[in-house]
C-alpha cells in the first residue's frame, strides 16, 4: 500500500459533507430512478423498428453532462468540510510497479464480473440493451468518453463520497458499503429486476475493493474498461 493512501471508507468515524447535501444527492437518484422506470419503453431496443431508435448522441451527452455535474456537487458538498476530491480517490502511483498493481486489480475485477454476468445470464436469461451500440465513429468516440465520465464519476461519488458518508453516519463498514450498492443499483432498476439487483452487487464488490486497496484508481479502470467493453466490444 502507498504511504498516505486515504481509505475510502474511513477508520475515523466522521461525515465528510453536511447530511443535507446527501440527502439532496440521494433525492435526485431517486428522481432519475423513477423518470427512467416511466421513461422505459415497454420493448427492447433490437425489437423496435428504425423510426423509433433513440437517438444516441443527445443521450450519451446528457449522460456526461450529468456524471460530472454530479460530480461537482460532490465536490461542493465535500469542499464545506475541508475534505479535497482527492482524497476521496486515495493514494498515489509512486512507481510504475504501483500503476501496474492498480491496472491489474482493475482488469482482474472486470473479468470476474464478466464470468458472474454470464452465469447468471445462462440462469436467467440476457437482459435486451436499453441503448443501442454505436453506429458511426461520433457515437463510439461519445460512447469512450460516457465511459470515462461514469469510471471516474460515479467511483468517486459511490465508493469515494457515499461510502465514506454512511460510514461516517452508521459506523458501520459493511452498512456504508451495502448502502452505496443500493443506491447505485435503484437507478438501473428500470431496465429490469436483474439489471438493477446485478448493478447492485457491482456496487458491493467495487465498494470491498475500494476500502481494501484504499484507493478509487482499481475501481476507476475496472468500471471505464467494463463501460468500454459493453458498449464498443459488446463483452
Amino acid at each position: 500500500m502507498e504511504a498516505g493512501a486515504s481509505p475510502a471508507a474511513s477508520s475515523t468515524r466522521k461525515t465528510i459533507a453536511p447530511v443535507w447535501h446527501t440527502l439532496v444527492l440521494l433525492t435526485v437518484f431517486a428522481a432519475l430512478a423513477v423518470l427512467g422506470a416511466l421513461a422505459q419503453p415497454s420493448a427492447p431496443v433490437h425489437a423496435r423498428p428504425a423510426s423509433m431508435q433513440p437517438r444516441l448522441i443527445p443521450l450519451q451527452l446528457e449522460a456526461i453532462v450529468f456524471e460530472w455535474a454530479t460530480l461537482a456537487w460532490v465536490w461542493f458538498g465535500v469542499h464545506l468540510r475541508g475534505v479535497r476530491v482527492s482524497e476521496l480517490i486515495g493514494g498515489r502511483w509512486l512507481n510504475p510497479k504501483s500503476i501496474l498493481v492498480d491496472v491489474s486489480l482493475g482488469l482482474t475485477l472486470w473479468a470476474i464480473w464478466v464470468g458472474i454476468t454470464k452465469a447468471v445470464a445462462l440462469f436467467f436469461g440476457h437482459s435486451p440493451d436499453s441503448i443501442p451500440f454505436p453506429a458511426n465513429l461520433v457515437e463510439s468516440v461519445l460512447a469512450i468518453c460516457v465511459a470515462v465520465s461514469a469510471g471516474v464519476c460515479e467511483e468517486i461519488v459511490f465508493r469515494g463520497y457515499l461510502q465514506r458518508q454512511f460510514y461516517g453516519i452508521t459506523g458501520s463498514l459493511v452498512v456504508s458499503v451495502v448502502l452505496q450498492a443500493i443506491v447505485f443499483g435503484v437507478p438501473h432498476v428500470y431496465q429490469g429486476l436483474r439489471v438493477g439487483i446485478m448493478s447492485g452487487l457491482y456496487g458491493v464488490a467495487f465498494g470491498v475493493l475500494a476500502f481494501w486497496r484504499r484507493s478509487l484508481r482499481p475501481g476507476i479502470i475496472a468500471h471505464v474498461w467494463s463501460d468500454i467493453a459493453a458498449r464498443l466490444l459488446r463483452v
